[in-house]
């Protein structure tokens, strides 16, 4: 139909090139081009489906449950959209909903979709399964990290998080934060995983800038509230000798992001203890850089008030 209203001189333009018969090939200037009407579709479902996520938070507790389980099941249908913003607003959602659901459809999720066997599955939908476990982790850490699915709840954030794809990486690192943040909540100090050091470690020394400037800000965020239980200075030794490293950074952003971060994880905007504690057990060199680095930039960052930036990526803007 659209075509045939193309005049006869621009048919051939047009059969090489659909969006190239825009209003004024047909001399109607009302008429959409075509392009538009699907970039326009595409924001429309992300603008939905970011609105049934603030629905979900609010009032997820007075969802009828029939209504509940076709809403979960066409959302889980969309955790592989072609889409990257579609794909990630729908884990936003699964994820959110599942401080919601009930046990036995927890289950059925998490078993059945989440944490189930990736092997042959296309990235686009291993990507959405590990977008939906890092929300699920931040909006019901207590339902996935009690006795039932903590283990493995763990391991596969940890497998996410040294994926070869680089959006399942660090969406993986965020889950690796908000665990590591429920944890310090929830057990103090102590109680980190020296498996989660190790891994953060070896992301914030990844040879993807991407992965470092993810891990530097997933700390920051998780050390960001003091009212976050600080770690014990052996766990924070070296994530800090990393930061310090990553403060010399070819890259500008992680260079920049690596200070900010060193801040949150001694606390130096609730004083200096941390720091002088954590000096005793640094080596001269690690002693030395961080003396200059506090010298230099820490001081004053310090002296700011802290940015209120999320590092949730499914939530739209």
């Amino acid at each position: 139909m659209y075509q045939n209203k193309c005049p006869k001189v621009k048919k051939k333009k047009y059969q090489q090139n659909p969006s190239s018969c825009t209003a004024s090939d047909t001399g109607d200037e009302n008429r959409p081009k075509i392009q538009p009407l699907f970039t326009t579709r595409e924001t429309r479902m992300e603008t939905m489906l970011q609105a049934l996520r603030f629905v979900i938070q609010g009032a997820g507790s007075k969802v009828d449950p029939a209504i509940r389980k076709n809403i979960t099941t066409t959302l889980l249908g969309m955790l592989g959209h072609d889409e990257d913003a579609t794909r990630m607003a729908s884990a936003g959602c699964i994820g959110e909903l599942c401080a919601f659901l009930s046990e036995e459809e927890l289950k059925s999720v998490l078993l059945q979709h989440v944490l189930a066997d990736v092997s042959g599955v296309d990235w686009m939908v291993r990507h959405g399964r590990s977008l939906t476990l890092a929300i699920a982790v931040k909006s019901a850490p207590e339902r996935l990290c009690g006795k039932d699915y903590y283990e493995t709840v763990t391991e596969t954030v940890l497998v996410n998080a040294t994926a070869d794809r680089i959006p399942i990486a660090t969406s993986g690192i965020r889950a690796v934060g908000y665990l590591m943040r429920h944890q310090l909540r929830t057990e103090g100090g102590s109680s980190v995983s020296q498996r989660i050091i190790t891994q953060l470690v070896k992301c914030l020394q990844n040879q993807s800038s991407d992965i470092r400037l993810v891990s530097e800000r997933v700390l920051w965020w998780v050390f960001k509230d003091p009212a976050t239980p600080s770690m014990e200075d052996s766990l924070i030794k070296p994530l800090l000798k990393s930061l310090l490293d990553n403060t010399k950074d070819k890259n500008t952003t992680v260079r920049a992001q690596s200070e900010h971060t060193i801040v949150n994880l001694l606390r130096l905007r609730q004083g200096e203890e941390t720091m002088q504690s954590i000096t005793a057990i640094l080596d001269s060199a690690s002693n030395e850089l961080l003396s200059e680095c506090h010298r230099r930039s820490l001081k004053k960052i310090a002296s700011l008030p802290d940015s209120n930036e999320e590092i949730d990526d499914t939530i739209l803007t």
